[in-house]
Formats: structure tokens, sequence, C-alpha cells
């Protein structure tokens, strides 16, 4: 929308109440998020992330309407231990990052101070095999990959412990736990 020769933008303001809370349980829903972050004040939405078949990311996004309500939720789950189900991993509770995927960063607005200028001497490139850029590479490769692995296996475990958790609840109840 042109204003006096120059180009306006229009944007929505990001939500200065809202929360990221990750580690949710499998079986949380939306209704459920809103209900348990309800007792730090009103939520006006409360919404489980799922991924493109529908099943749940174990992230969530919770937006109070106001900021009391968030900083309440916030130092509260940062200082104990919130539980959502009965699975006693707590959830956790961060300021949601405010991302502009709509704009991003033109290069007009990308500071070029001496830094700048050295990181651009190249052009974007494939690097050499056998080079050291290559090598180097490679190995930032192998180490992304491995902290992927690492992050893949304490996931397993956590729904392993779950999985363990829910047999020995639903053991308690049989004669031979008794004894």
């Amino acid at each position: 929308m042109p204003l006096r020769g120059k180009q306006l933008r229009v944007r929505f303001a990001c939500h200065s109440a809202s929360l990221t809370v990750r580690n949710l349980p499998q079986y949380v829903s939306n209704e459920l998020l809103e209900e348990a972050f309800s007792v730090f004040g009103q939520v006006e939405r409360a919404v489980v992330i799922v991924d493109d078949r529908g099943r749940p990311s174990g992230k969530g996004i919770v937006e109070f309407s106001g900021k009391p309500a968030a900083r309440k939720a916030l130092d509260r789950c940062s200082e104990g231990s919130f539980l959502l189900t009965t699975f006693p991993r707590p959830v956790t509770v961060e300021p949601m990052d405010q991302l502009d995927d709509e704009e991003g960063l033109p290069e007009k607005l990308v500071i070029k101070n001496q830094q700048f200028h050295k990181e651009r001497e190249q052009p974007p490139r494939f690097a050499q095999p056998g080079s050291f850029e290559y090598e180097y590479a490679m190995r930032w490769k192998a180490l992304i990959e491995m902290e992927k692995q690492q992050q893949d296996q304490v996931d397993l475990q956590w729904h392993d412990l779950g999985s363990l958790q829910l047999c020995l609840l639903g053991s308690s109840d049989s004669p031979a736990s008794a004894s």
C-alpha cells in the first residue's frame, strides 16, 4: 500500500503472551492443554501441534489473554514440575519465538560490516571433495546427524519409560503384585 511515495507494509503483531510447551504426552488434546494452563489465567487459545498425518509432535502453543498470566505460567513451570497426565515427564515452557516467516531478511536490511564482507568473499557453492572445506563440512554434517540420532534415542527411551509406567500401573492391581 503506497503512502507518500513509500511502500507501507502491514503485518499482524505477534501475540506477546504466547508460550511454547514441549514434552507434551501423547494423549494431550487442545482442550486438555487449555484446561491445564487455565490455572495460570485466561487462555485465549491452546493448540497441540501435529504433523502432516495428524499425529501429535509433543509440542504446543498456549496464548494467554495477558502477559501476567503467561509470566506466571512460565515462572511456575520453570520452578516446579508441571505434569499434564499420569506420565511423570514434566512439560517445559518457554516464551514463544516470534518468527517472521512472511518477509524474511531482505538484503537491504543485512548489516554490512567487516565480518559480512569476509563471509561473502565466496559465492554459494558445493565444497570440492578432498578439500579442507569439504572435510570440515562433512564433519559438521556427521555432528548434526549424531545429534539427531541421540535426540531420537532419548525420545525412544522416554516412550519406553512411559510404556513401562503404564505396565507397572496396570499390574499394580494384579494378585501377583500383592505378594
